[in-house]
């Protein structure tokens, strides 16, 4: 099926059912339905078919809805990162030969149209051949656009439902744009089957716990670093089956917390990347027994390795991609079939002639007890070498119980040579880490909260 005939199929099946619920208002799957129509129409008088269309929305159910009828217009949408700069955003229509663009803001140097409270430009038909777009994370300069057949997101419903245990009955709690790749699967996968979705675009932890409880939530999806301040909420919600997460690891201090405010919640923890959609899966305790493991693969997806490198056969990747597939990440397989994720070949670091992966490494520190979150940098030293410094977030613990905890599962030139402590690890605005604020920190003296590790490191 395509995206919107889900919305069109479950319309007619519960019209007065509800559809969404956001920070301030509902909706109906009739009244989303007659939304998503009249959009398309407007689509039809005023944008180019077959175009490529940015849609360019600062809430989530409006770029859903847009997104939906801009495809039931015959149009190739993708959703547009709501951070943005108006400047990048004129970049990227060049680039990226963008069709045509609807906005909710005027971008005053676009020269966009406005009628009613939408504001637009519609170019040249770009006619490219897919269903719809998903922007890069655009962490290494401007995004990109890579373009999908609904099949390569619809045909892996099912699998997806029957690991998340998603049916009809579901209820699904998500924070943030749509322009996320995994926000956008995530809620396509449980509209097609008629579950209820619950967003937000609200930074409000304690806000969040409230709504889980009262609008009775089965599922929870969002990132480690937005679930560790919710599960610091002192409140329960015996509702949440499910907690689905993945683009981070976990710290064993989250996975306990999450276990103590969800007590009939089953974590489910994922890799995957933006070309490939799913590609493995952990559950449960499984995740604190093999830090370092991103499970088994999902049912008709492939794993391989090839010169430590990560190789995927999907048959779910975007357009334009030879299988098997590689996004360049570091990995190894187990002899029970479980892959093990080391990161990319550029976070692997060279000490005292050792290949030591910065994925091994931060994994075995977010695991340590007392650990509310980490990261690490290397700097590179005169003699070639690199030299680990680890940042932690949660109770500040003496050094020497660090440095006892990870030689159970390190070598001693795998353990950080100097540990930072701090109120919270950086972020921007992506909940990516701030690498470039930690470098900084790094290079400056020692301090008050930073301890020197044990002699004998490099």
């Amino acid at each position: 099926m395509k995206l919107y005939e889900y919305l069109l199929h479950w319309g007619k099946k519960k019209p007065d059912s509800l559809f969404y619920q956001g920070d301030d208002f509902t909706m109906t799957w009739k009244e989303a339905v007659e939304k998503m129509e009249a959009e398309k129409e407007w689509m039809e008088r005023h944008m180019p078919a077959s175009s490529l269309l940015a849609i360019y929305m600062h809430r989530n159910e409006k770029q859903l809805l847009y997104f939906l009828a801009a495809e039931y217009a015959g149009m190739v949408p993708v959703l547009f990162h709501e951070y943005l700069k108006e400047e990048e955003i004129g970049a990227l229509i060049e680039e990226q030969h963008i069709g045509a663009i609807l906005s909710d803001s005027p971008l005053p140097s676009l020269k966009l149209e406005k009628e009613g409270n939408l504001y637009f430009w519609a170019g040249k038909a770009s006619s490219p051949a897919a269903d719809f777009g998903v922007l890069t994370s655009g962490s290494t300069g401007l995004p990109k656009v890579l373009y999908r057949r609904d099949e390569s997101w619809a045909d892996f419903f099912p699998v997806q439902d029957r690991i998340f245990q998603v049916d009809e009955t579901s209820r699904l709690f998500f924070h943030g744009s749509l322009a996320f790749t995994g926000n956008l699967n995530m809620v396509m996968d449980f509209l097609s089957e008629g579950a209820s979705l619950h967003g937000t675009n609200r930074l409000s932890p304690k806000v969040w716990m409230g709504r889980l409880q009262k609008e009775g939530i089965t599922h929870i999806y969002m990132i480690p670093s937005k679930l560790s301040p919710l599960s610091k909420v002192k409140r329960k919600a015996e509702t949440v089956t499910h907690i689905l997460t993945g683009s981070q690891l976990m710290t064993a201090s989250l996975f306990r917390r999450l276990t103590g405010r969800f007590p009939a919640g089953h974590v489910v923890l994922y890799y995957g990347a933006s070309e490939l959609s799913y590609i493995s899966y952990i559950e449960g305790k499984d995740i604190l027994q093999a830090p370092d493991s991103v499970g088994r693969p999902f049912p008709g997806v492939k794993v391989s390795i090839e010169k430590g490198e990560i190789m995927v056969d999907t048959p779910y990747g975007i357009e334009g991609i030879s299988m098997p597939c590689t996004c360049h990440d570091l990995g190894r397989l187990d002899e029970k079939g479980n892959l093990h994720f080391l990161g990319r070949r550029e976070d692997m670091y060279h000490i005292q002639g050792n290949h030591v992966p910065r994925q091994k490494v931060l994994s075995c520190l977010l695991m340590t007890e007392g650990v509310e979150d980490a990261e690490i940098v290397a700097m590179k030293q005169e003699n070639g070498d690199d030299r680990i410094i680890a940042f932690l977030a949660g109770p500040e613990r003496e050094t020497r119980d660090i440095v006892k905890n990870l030689s159970a599962h390190l070598k001693p030139w795998e353990i950080p040579s100097r540990f930072i402590s701090l109120p919270a690890i950086p972020r921007t605005s992506t909940g990516k880490t701030d690498r470039k604020k930690l470098v900084e920190m790094a290079k400056a003296p020692l301090g008050a909260r930073v301890d020197a590790c044990c002699a004998g490191k490099v």
